[in-house]
This record gives C-alpha cells, structure tokens and sequence, in this order.
C-alpha cells in the first residue's frame, strides 16, 4: 500500500480522475462519469472506505461545479441535471457500501487449503514447523472454525452400552 493516509490516497484519486475526465472529456462527452467514478471504486478496494468517501467528495464536487454545468446550456437548477447528479451521488454511494461489505467479508473468511498431513492413528496433524498438534487445535488456530464435541450414534453404542 502507499505510504499516504488512505484518505490522502482517495483524494489523490479522485483529483486524478477528474484532471483525466477534463482531459478526455471532447472524446467521452461531458456527461460520461465512469472515470470519477472508477476512482471511487479503486480508492474503496485498495484503502478501504474512508479513501472512497473522500474520492467521491472530490469527484461530486467536480462534477457538480466542473461537469454538470457544461451537459446543458441551462443553469445548475435544472431538474435533468439535479437527476443526474443524484445518480451519481447515488452509483458512488453504492460503490462504497458494497466495497465496504466485500472487505468486512474477506476479514471474515480464513480457509484451510492443500493437503494437510495427518497421522493415521491418532489424528494429529504435522503443523509447517514439523510438529504434531492436535487436529482441533491445528483447525482452532488455522480457521474460524471451533470445536464442541459430541458422541456419534455409533460410539454411543460401542462404548455407553
């Protein structure tokens, strides 16, 4: 990640994509909003929601007093416009929100993946630093997976009776 404050790096991001949707503007059209917006979408992935928000603050502001006025010979109280611009306010928002429930849950999933070697008799498992552990203890620390124990029909039988 660089070493800027995230919010600094969605600010960075947004003034980005305006100065490129400025630029590109005569080829996308005034009214195109894909690049403000991807910015929005790269500073939520990258460094997370503040970063989003203040991108999206930097590009509503562009394209409220930059991009809007320029779709329409009318002034900034046309109804098309305000519809417009609550569109985008509205796609940036969303774009945060579902950035932001996309990284809480990758924080959440911790999976176990490949082989894992095990002891035929009693079930332990040989951890990367070749010692045996415990196969709940090895799941415990390796996962969010817990453990309560149990007897299956089959031991109760054989070992209860």
């Amino acid at each position: 990640m660089i070493a800027l404050p995230r919010v600094a790096f969605g600010l960075a991001l947004g003034a980005a994509s305006v100065a490129l949707q400025k630029l590109l503007a005569p080829i996308l059209g005034t009214d195109s909003y894909q690049l403000l917006l991807s910015a929005v979408a790269i500073s939520v992935m990258y460094a997370g929601i503040r970063a989003g928000a203040a991108a999206l603050a930097v590009t509503s502001a562009a394209k409220l007093f930059l991009f809007l006025p320029q779709e329409s010979s009318l002034h900034i109280a046309d109804i098309r416009l305000l519809i417009r611009f609550g569109f985008f306010l509205c796609l940036g928002l969303l774009i945060c929100w579902l950035g932001q429930k996309l990284q809480a849950s990758q924080k959440k999933v911790r999976v176990l993946s490949g082989l894992l070697p095990i002891c035929a008799w009693c079930k332990k498992i040989r951890d990367e630093h070749d010692h045996w552990e415990q196969l709940e203890s090895y799941i415990h620390d390796h996962s969010e997976a817990d453990f309560t124990h149990g007897m299956c029909p089959d031991c109760t039988r054989k070992f209860v009776n």
